[in-house]
């Protein structure tokens, strides 16, 4: 990921928010037969730099995501960094080069060979996109290991976002600290970067969840959907609905305390 921060040194065109909490995007398309090859270097070597970010307290948070399903053309990972502030934001490829070259120095002649030889490996980037959240609920204590990210156009973001505080961040409030649904978290986010009419996606919403079967068993008991709130949100779309929704496994991250974990342990 050593590159990919200087994709964003270009305009980005901002929403202003009375809180700032920036993230970024980084989709790739990585062929099978090259996926074990890129999610060990991801593992071994990339997420140490993240951990070197994260205690000098210049990201907040670092994870690797793989697509469920799906179709063939979209891109089958992403990457999540926490960014935070906008001065972390204007420092970030500096910090992530001195980073690289920290964690590099720790391995001795031999093993640094080796480790650049395996890091010549193709990025296959696809698209990398800034965002700012505007809210989250989250259940105390609880992990997520699903996302399902819910991509929007709206025709007016601040009134999507405004829709959506207003009648859906109390109503998972309430139902996530009541255990009426399997569902553990829930966000929302605008877009910084890449914006304009060729895009088709300005905002998003997503939903975190514990197992697979949650997705799709949600619920504990029998709910009432906020009045007016999906007609209030739908206004600020011209479709009407979602423009897709897609679900991710979490596969790496770092855990709040910037300790690393994997899927696989």
């Amino acid at each position: 990921m050593k590159k990919l921060l200087l994709l964003f040194a270009v305009f980005v065109c901002a929403f202003t928010y009375a809180q700032t909490n920036l993230f970024m995007y980084d989709y790739r398309s990585v062929p099978d037969d090259q996926m074990e090859a890129f999610q060990k270097n991801e593992a071994e070597f990339w997420s140490k730099v993240a951990q070197n970010l994260h205690k000098k307290k210049q990201i907040t948070g670092w994870t690797m995501m793989s697509r469920v399903g799906g179709i063939s053309s979209d891109a089958n990972i992403y990457f999540y960094l926490g960014i935070g502030s906008y001065e972390n934001l204007d420092n970030l490829g500096k910090n992530y080069n001195k980073a690289y070259e920290e964690v590099m120095a720790t391995l001795d002649a031999d093993a640094q060979k080796k480790m650049k030889e395996r890091l010549k490996i193709e990025r296959y980037s696809k698209m990398n996109v800034l965002l700012n959240r505007r809210s989250t609920v989250l259940e105390e204590g609880q992990e997520w290991n699903y996302l399902v990210h819910n991509y929007a156009k709206a025709n007016n973001v601040e009134a999507f976002l405004d829709a959506q505080d207003k009648y859906f961040k109390p109503f998972f409030e309430e139902h996530i600290k009541a255990k009426t649904t399997k569902q553990v978290g829930w966000i929302t986010a605008s877009v910084l970067n890449p914006v304009g009419s060729y895009y088709k996606v300005n905002c998003y919403t997503a939903d975190a969840y514990q197992k697979m079967s949650d997705i799709y068993n949600a619920w504990n008991s029998e709910i009432t959907w906020p009045e007016g709130g999906m007609t209030e949100v739908g206004k600020t779309m011209d479709s009407n609905e979602f423009y897709k929704s897609v679900i991710w496994q979490k596969i790496l991250w770092l855990d709040s305390d910037g300790k690393f974990h994997s899927a696989w342990d």
